[in-house]
């Protein structure tokens, strides 16, 4: 499975004064703001008696009037939902709120409105995210009687950015210093609040930019600060003012105000952007709710007795911009999406919580077994394999269906899992290759099945690998060779792949399959990049516990329950959590979200925020847990660079399209990294004392069978500039001058320090080497894997398994005709040999010795890798492992990839989150690569 800071200080700065006026009659930000007009009450609270004090005022005389009346602490507002969606309307109740013909309610909504109402209950539509606090107060005969103010309740509010402006905006974040302001989002009167302006992900269309921030600070107070033009942060201001607030100081991040009066403020933030050439604007906004308290006049969210916010949503902020590359199941093949996937679909079959050889049946009623082959009635009752383990027969459990309604068949997995089949060439690669190798004979992975539109054959093989029938509700994998259960099942388990999607619906929005050899080639377009179905790839039926409620590219998603999903699945519970997901533009938005309490959950922060996180589980209010990966990291280099589209990332760039074919210049770079400092300073195990993995050598990583320790191979490379000079200066390519970017993806602060840390080294190592770090999101660096339009020329990277054995690995990270990198990375034996060819008839036979010698390692490497499959498919263990062991040698030897580590996985939650039966194992599989089950995740 592949895987694809900080806040900016200008120079100058801009001061801008602002004079605010505030009549007194327009003043509704307190908590019986509909009185301030006429008379103020201040409510001191003693059990159940509050004494009411109302002042009169004249042109000439003031008078006081004191008494006691008793004022009901009243229960919090009751609501259809804590979670939902810009756009849709949300009912409330007003708990303790009984109409009579003198009473009313005056219903705070948190967003600056107040609704006066005599009815128990109220319909608000939120039109902007963000997080609104809410509560009513109840009135008899004019007077107030009873508050919910104590017991306010928060709304989170996810964004919904319509389409045609989804590349035009980008969605603002407020967020507090939880460490200054501890009980954010409740102040006191004159408290310093230190609030902080960000975004998820600046605009996406061509020639957006972000123009300016501008903060409304709900009492008619407004700041506007310009950005900065290169980065999309805001310029320093300061500004000053009269009124409710009291000032406002030197201020970009973050902003620094006290409020003089209590109440319910609405603060805002709308950031605009601007196309530079049409000059034409767009904004968008967030709002955050903030509570001033003072002695007289309390407020407090109200806290159940687990103090859990926001019960019933889930909210995790990740540190991946752009989000993911899809949400189809047959295409998309990175870790961002395979998170929602995991969620939304259900498979024949899935890991039992952390275990990698252990299954439970999902949409499968039992897992099959040998035992139930003799048995014909057994066989088609509960599932069977066939003794000799080529036939697997699943039994469909009954009562699930689709997110629309329709029921799963056994036609809709025999429908999806050919699909995933014809979708297996696809490009860029899809995950149809891992269970389409068990299926059809001699199937080399990421490649088509069906040729041409008259292949019979291929389409046969399809036809004939599966068969499903509908009165027996079971469908039968046909494999054309042996596999046992732990095998076939770990293909089954993957979402990438066999995520089970409704056949009717297909069929329906234009992606149906016409089962002819024609239809299938026809249909294998589908999977090609710019050919895609856009409504499964963006908005697709569930056939899992969740389905998706709503998408805002690049920004984030909200996960609801399936209505349809059954109750009695005693190890998949139903739902009740909503799921908000957020994508966020750098790891600070997304620390600070999780620290100020609008997060449940963080993921991939870089190593350096560990400190800060383990100072919050040293405070109670967050837990850190660690477990082992199944992952690599690396750099990896382009061979065959498209020259054309990286002059359209930079016209300053240049750089040969062979440059690192030559082994050579790819050895010396691979010794001009300095692997101690990166593990121990830059990610930190040393300087952190925090263990976030380990370094490594060769594509089969620690845990997978068949594994060989670094020190069982040579020529693992080290850091030597001297030799790698040497290097450089023997691969003829030395006199070169380069200026070529090193692809990070966006967000991942930590390699990107590696890539100034290479780059320097690089420029020491050969002058003529000028290379920069540059951040990519990560759907993008996907997207540009495409053979020979790529062009990346190195890129960092990471490959997360498919499934827990040492061909997922070595196939998608070697093999020229079915590996993730080698296609896109342009390594392959017959553009080798014919750079060979081009520099032997230039005269250079060093270079064309080179690139022959190198032509025949790889085609070697190709070969025992294939060898060493076919023995542990097998089951011949002894020459797989010699095999594998040959192969990652030479692997090594022609320094693909430069190596970075093996991470520890960690999961960095809020400490009333739980896992499953109480067992955090149940999230810790290492197969999902840090991605949460979310049907898993117990929150309180």
């Amino acid at each position: 499975m592949r895987v694809i800071e900080g806040n900016k200080r200008s120079s100058s700065r801009v001061t801008l004064y602002v004079i605010v006026v505030v009549v007194i009659v327009l003043i509704i930000v307190g908590g019986v703001a509909a009185y301030y007009a006429t008379k103020k009450p201040i409510m001191t609270t003693t059990s159940s008696t509050t004494t009411y004090i109302t002042s009169t005022t004249t042109s000439t005389t003031s008078s006081t009037t004191t008494s006691t009346i008793t004022l009901s602490t009243l229960k919090p507002v009751a609501t259809s939902t804590y979670a939902s969606v810009a756009g849709t309307p949300i009912n409330f109740v007003l708990s303790s709120f009984t109409p009579s013909s003198n009473r009313y309610a005056l219903f705070y909504a948190g967003n600056g409105k107040i609704i006066n109402t005599t009815s128990q209950y109220v319909n608000v539509t939120y039109n902007y995210p963000g997080h609104y606090l809410v509560y009513y107060n109840v009135y008899q005969s004019g007077s107030l009687i009873g508050s919910s103010q104590s017991n306010m309740i928060e709304i989170t509010v996810a964004p919904n950015v319509p389409s045609s402006l989804s590349d035009l905006v980008t969605v603002p974040t407020i967020t507090f210093n939880i460490t200054r302001n501890p009980t954010a989002p409740i102040f006191s009167t004159g408290e310093t609040v230190y609030l902080s302006g960000g975004f998820l992900q600046p605009p996406s269309g061509q020639n957006m930019t972000i123009y300016e921030y501008v903060w409304n600070f709900g009492n008619g107070t407004t700041l506007t600060i310009p950005a900065l033009n290169s980065t999309g942060y805001a310029e320093e201001v300061a500004l000053t003012g009269s009124g409710n607030i009291s000032y406002i100081e030197p201020s970009k991040n973050p902003i620094t105000l006290s409020f003089n009066e209590p109440g319910l403020y609405a603060i805002s933030l709308t950031i605009i952007t601007k196309n530079v050439s049409s000059g034409k604007t767009y904004n968008y906004t967030t709002y955050q709710s903030v509570a001033v308290s003072s002695s007289t006049s309390p407020f407090a969210i109200y806290s159940p007795n687990l103090q859990v916010p926001n019960p019933g949503t889930i909210i995790v902020a990740e540190n991946v911009p752009g989000g993911p590359y899809s949400f189809d199941p047959q295409i998309d093949y990175d870790a961002i999406g395979f998170e929602e996937l995991l969620n939304i679909y259900s498979t024949l079959v899935i890991y039992n919580g952390s275990s990698t050889t252990s299954f439970l049946p999902m949409a499968a009623a039992y897992l099959p077994t040998v035992g139930n082959w003799s048995n014909i009635t057994a066989r088609y009752l509960y599932g069977a394999i066939s003794p000799n383990y080529t036939i697997y027969i699943f039994k469909i459990r009954p009562g699930l269906y689709f997110s629309n309604g329709d029921p799963l068949t056994a036609y809709d997995v025999w429908y999806s899992l050919i699909r995933d089949i014809l979708c297996a060439g696809g490009t860029p690669g899809t995950p149809g290759w891992i269970l389409t190798q068990y299926l059809i004979p001699n199937y080399t992975p990421f490649t088509s099945v069906i040729t041409s539109p008259n292949d019979t054959q291929g389409f046969d093989e399809i036809m004939n690998a599966i068969t499903y029938n509908n009165q027996t509700d079971t469908v039968t994998l046909h494999l054309w060779r042996p596999a046992t259960p732990q095998f076939l099942f770990t293909a089954l388990a993957d979402p990438e792949g066999t995520g089970i999607l409704d056949a009717k619906w297909l069929e329906q929005i234009g992606a149906g399959i016409n089962f002819t050899p024609a239809g299938f080639y026809a249909y294998q377009q589908q999977a090609d990049e710019g050919n895609y179905n856009t409504q499964v790839q963006w908005n697709p039926i569930s056939s899992g516990p969740y389905m998706i409620k709503s998408y805002t590219p690049g920004e984030s998603v909200v996960l609801s329950p399936n209505p349809y999903w059954p109750t009695n699945i005693s190890y998949i519970p139903k739902p009740n959590d909503t799921v908000i997901i957020y994508w966020v533009k750098d790891p600070n938005t997304a620390y600070e979200m999780f620290a100020s309490g609008q997060a449940d959950i963080v993921t991939f922060l870089p190593s350096n925020y560990i400190p800060s996180i383990e100072q919050l589980e040293s405070e109670g209010v967050a837990s850190l847990y660690e477990y082992p990966s199944l992952a690599a990291f690396f750099f990896t280099f382009n061979a065959n660079i498209s020259e054309p589209i990286l002059s359209s990332l930079n016209p300053s760039y240049h750089i040969p399209s062979y440059y690192f074919a030559n082994p050579l210049v790819r050895k010396a770079f691979a010794y001009a990294f300095n692997y101690s400092e990166y593990i121990n300073d830059i990610v930190g195990n040393a300087k952190y004392h925090f263990d976030f993995g380990n370094l490594y050598c060769g594509a089969i990583v620690y845990g997978l069978p068949y594994y060989v320790p670094p020190s069982e191979l040579s020529n693992c490379p080290t850091f030597n500039l001297t030799y790698a000079k040497q290097l450089m200066e023997e691969s003829g390519f030395y006199n070169i001058s380069v200026y070529f970017p090193i692809i990070v993806s966006s967000g991942d602060t930590v390699d990107f320090t590696a890539a100034e840390m290479w780059a320097q080294a690089l420029h020491e190592m050969d002058p003529n080497i000028n290379a920069v770090p540059l951040y990519m999101p990560s759907s993008t660096i996907g997207a540009y894997g495409i053979p020979g339009q790529n062009p990346m020329p190195v890129y960092n990277d990471a490959w997360y398994a498919d499934y827990p054995l040492a061909n997922d690995f070595t196939d998608a990270l070697y093999l020229e005709t079915s590996g993730v990198y080698p296609a896109p990375n342009g390594w392959n034996v017959s553009y080798f040999e014919n750079l060979s060819k081009y520099f032997a008839s230039q005269g250079n036979t060093f270079l064309a010795n080179l690139f022959e010698n190198e032509s025949e390692q790889y085609n070697e490497m190709d070969n025992l890798i294939l060898m060493a499959d076919k023995y542990a498919f097998t089951g011949n263990t002894t020459a797989a492992q010699l095999y594998y062991k040959q192969a990652e040698q030479i692997g090594i030897d022609l320094y693909l990839y430069v190596y970075t580590y093996q991470p520890t996985l960690s999961w960095i939650i809020k400490s009333y989150m739980h896992g499953f039966n109480n067992q955090i194992l149940y999230e810790e599989n290492p197969i999902n690569g840090g991605d949460s089950v979310f049907y898993w995740w117990i929150k309180g």
